[in-house]
């Protein structure tokens, strides 16, 4: 079946070659025969039809077909591009709030909590008070941004 496949490809590619003559007929095995000449009586000649030429109106429509789906293209391309925006903002989001949260649980567990000053010996030491008013703000930062 394969090799009869290839025999009426081959031919009809001779056919928009050459445009020559195409007959088909049944041999004495029961198979269907395609070739230029006829060697039986009761060859029957086939008609090949021309490729209809394309007119400059569908070759427009074409045209604004293939703008049109450029343009739906770039659209899909552009939502797909926002998602992933999206989606690495919220990603960043909570990465920083884990952090956050990490920063705040180390305040808790610290024994002393203490920022720089300009003598580099000698930092200042949050007072009880002072280190409940820096673990509010944490716990309010988290609050409201995580």
């Amino acid at each position: 079946m394969f090799k009869l496949f290839l025999l009426v490809s081959f031919i009809f590619l001779q056919i928009n070659i050459v445009h020559s003559d195409v007959y088909r007929w049944i041999d004495k095995n029961g198979k269907t025969v395609y070739a230029d000449k006829p060697t039986s009586s009761d060859a029957d000649k086939i008609t090949i039809k021309q490729k209809p030429k394309q007119d400059k109106a569908y070759q427009a429509r074409v045209k604004k077909q293939k703008k049109l789906l450029d343009v739906m293209q770039e659209e899909r391309d552009e939502k797909v591009a926002l998602k992933d925006k999206e989606n690495k903002e919220k990603e960043e989001h909570k990465q920083k709030c884990e952090e956050l949260v990490k920063e705040l649980q180390e305040i808790k567990n610290s024994r002393f909590l203490y920022e720089d000053t300009e003598d580099p010996d000698n930092p200042k030491i949050f007072t009880d008070k002072e280190r409940k008013a820096e673990e509010g703000k944490y716990e309010k930062y988290i609050e409201d941004n995580c």
